[in-house]
């Protein structure tokens, strides 16, 4: 069951009118059940190889150093042709320790629509247990092995790929566009809360993944979620019909390594 929005804490967005409606709820990932994007969804993940080791920049929410020395490189090969590198944490320590986290993160980018995938960058793999960031100049986001785990554990992790994504390949050029922010205006509401809290910076990812979720399979979001979405942020919607892909590679075979 999604877990519905507290009005008191909808009412703390501040200057809520009655025109404004609450959100369902808070995030789009965490604070529902719903299952945006499954693991039995195909994805265009062929395999994964070792590059080598090497310095990279590794940025990380507990320590200062940015770049780092000995880190695995990994090349994942997708079924649209793109190769896409993941920079994984010396900490791993082994190769087979760090494609445990890698191979599950590398099969949600293959769910990604192909655009998006092309857009981004690389892969930041790092140990702890952080919530995932992203960097929209750099094009890459950063995920953290332990959280990884809980995110897989609560079928959570396609969604937080997704989410990231958005902020890594899309927030440039369209969270701060004259048409996003026209129709934040002119919408009724927000998707979820987080978004109402932060609609400078998370409007735009926590709204596509719902919205995303809409076009393409709408039976996985409950009726009043839907209901909802089109009645309060029809603006939104619209404009995201235009800045989501859609298309998919075809699925890969998903190997954990190339043979």
């Amino acid at each position: 069951m999604y877990k519905v929005l507290p009005l008191a804490l909808a009412l703390s967005f501040g200057a809520l009118s009655p025109a404004i409606a609450a959100p369902p709820f808070y995030s789009s990932v965490t604070s529902n059940d719903i299952d945006y994007i499954r693991t039995s969804d195909p994805s265009a993940l062929i395999c994964l190889r070792l590059l080598g080791r090497d310095r990279r920049e590794m940025p990380h929410k507990s320590r200062s150093r940015l770049f780092a020395d000995d880190v695995f490189v990994f090349e994942a090969r997708y079924t649209d042709g793109r190769r896409l590198e993941f920079w994984a944490d010396p900490r791993f320590r082994s190769e087979t320790k760090a494609l445990d986290t890698v191979h599950p993160v590398a099969r949600s980018v293959g769910r990604l629509p192909t655009p998006m995938r092309t857009k981004l960058d690389h892969v930041v793999v790092n140990t702890g247990n952080h919530t995932a960031n992203s960097e929209d100049q750099g094009r890459f986001f950063v995920v953290y092995d332990r959280n990884v785990k809980k995110r897989l554990g609560t079928h959570d992790l396609d969604e937080t790929v997704f989410h990231e994504s958005v902020h890594a390949t899309l927030d440039i050029p369209h969270a701060k566009s004259r048409r996003w922010r026209q129709a934040q205006q002119s919408d009724k509401g927000f998707a979820t809360g987080y978004a109402a809290e932060n609609p400078g910076q998370e409007d735009l990812a926590e709204t596509a993944l719902i919205a995303y979720t809409l076009m393409t399979h709408p039976a996985r979001l409950p009726p009043s979620v839907k209901r909802y979405m089109e009645q309060t942020i029809p603006d939104r919607l619209a404009a995201l019909r235009h800045i989501l892909p859609r298309n998919k590679a075809p699925a890969g075979p998903a190997q954990r390594l190339c043979k």
